[in-house]
């Protein structure tokens, strides 16, 4: 099965984990719960950013 979002990097948000290496890690999932942390994480289009900048800028302080 070919991937859902086709050349994206997924990282958690929460422990910066990379996501795509994670075993049986398949974006077709609309959620992940990641092996490092054990949170969940939403796997969609809404959470696609060009940048790490771009990622960031949508985050106040108090959200961290």
């Amino acid at each position: 099965m070919s991937a859902r979002f086709p050349g994206t990097d997924w990282w958690y948000d929460r422990c910066d984990a990379y996501l795509n290496d994670q075993d049986n890690f398949d974006d077709h999932h609309y959620v992940w719960r990641c092996i490092e942390c054990g949170h969940k994480n939403s796997i969609s289009s809404d959470n696609i950013y060009d940048s790490e900048d771009d990622f960031r800028s949508g985050f106040e302080e108090d959200d961290c």
